[in-house]
């Protein structure tokens, strides 16, 4: 992830508001969400219903390319939303904050199109065109794969209840699911929606397909990099003696300049936070710390600058 797209260097996020501080794109969503689903009785009163939910025919015969993300905002019912949404905050506000709010939003809405994809695809492929979707399972799924991958032994309370570790609940969601689509085609689950988010989040993280990585602001953004200072010898004073020598050890020898360019500069970031996250502070390296000081200190100039 770039530095310039994290939420501590934008400055994007200042503000105590609900939908301000922290992870302001997740609450946004849980927002539009929710206010959707009180206007879902509404839309079914005048007709409207079938213009936002999914369906193969819709997508693939009529051209309502519009319902692969509509779709992932209505709901069945309350526990449909809850569940989804507090699996969303769950996961989403800390993967917002790694990430950045501009990298998640593309994440989010990315999964959300391309699981309702997959859902079509394979509900056109089995025959099932009179069959419908909706629900943000398979946006949300590829927020969970990417935590999981992240994260794999952190516990979460199943039910509030039972603690349970990331990849061992990944993979037995996803096996449950793969089952039902095998085994039950028409259980009236949208199991291809789950299994198509999941592979997005896989290869989203596996591969690193942010998008301020394909942005063309990204071409014009000064290169960070990381400059290690030579240190300077100390002046020996020659001796008047005949005999005199300079003594090896007390001649200090100019350490390499290492400078490294924005990307790997990146790439080492997300490793000395994710070892925070981790361990603390305190398990940091001399090298690690040296890392967290220059991209503090860029970010402080950068808003120096904008004042």
């Amino acid at each position: 992830m770039g530095i310039y797209d994290r939420e501590y260097y934008r400055g994007e996020t200042h503000g105590s508001g609900w939908l301000t501080g922290l992870a302001p794109a997740t609450k946004a969503i849980i927002v539009i969400n929710v206010v959707v689903f009180f206007l879902e009785p509404m839309l079914q009163q005048r007709n409207l219903w079938t213009y936002f939910i999914a369906s193969s025919d819709g997508i693939f015969r009529h051209g309502y390319v519009w319902q692969l993300l509509t779709a992932t905002f209505l709901h069945e019912g309350v526990y449909h939303l809850l569940w989804n949404m507090v699996f969303l905050w769950i996961v989403g506000r800390e993967m917002e904050s790694f990430y950045g709010t501009r990298d998640f939003v593309a994440l989010y809405l990315c999964a959300a199109v391309l699981s309702t994809l997959g859902w079509a695809a394979m509900d056109t492929f089995l025959g099932h065109h009179g069959a419908s979707m909706l629900g943000a399972s398979g946006a949300i799924m590829a927020v969970v794969v990417v935590y999981a991958m992240y994260y794999p032994h952190r516990e979460i309370l199943l039910f509030f209840v039972l603690p349970v570790q990331m990849w061992l609940l990944v993979v037995i969601y996803l096996a449950h699911d793969a089952y039902q689509l095998l085994a039950q085609p028409s259980s009236g689950i949208a199991v291809a929606s789950h299994l198509s988010g999941a592979a997005f989040g896989y290869l989203f993280k596996h591969f690193d397909l942010r998008w301020s990585r394909f942005s063309w602001r990204r071409v014009t953004r000064p290169r960070l990099r990381l400059i290690t200072p030579e240190p300077r010898e100390k002046p020996t004073t020659r001796s008047t003696g005949p005999t005199w020598s300079p003594n090896p050890a007390a001649t200090l020898k100019p350490s390499t300049t290492a400078v490294l360019p924005e990307e790997q500069l990146d790439a080492r970031l997300d490793e000395v936070l994710a070892k925070i996250a981790r361990e603390g502070r305190g398990g940091l390296t001399e090298e690690e710390n040296r890392v967290l000081q220059e991209a503090s200190r860029r970010a402080r100039n950068r808003r120096s600058d904008r004042i």
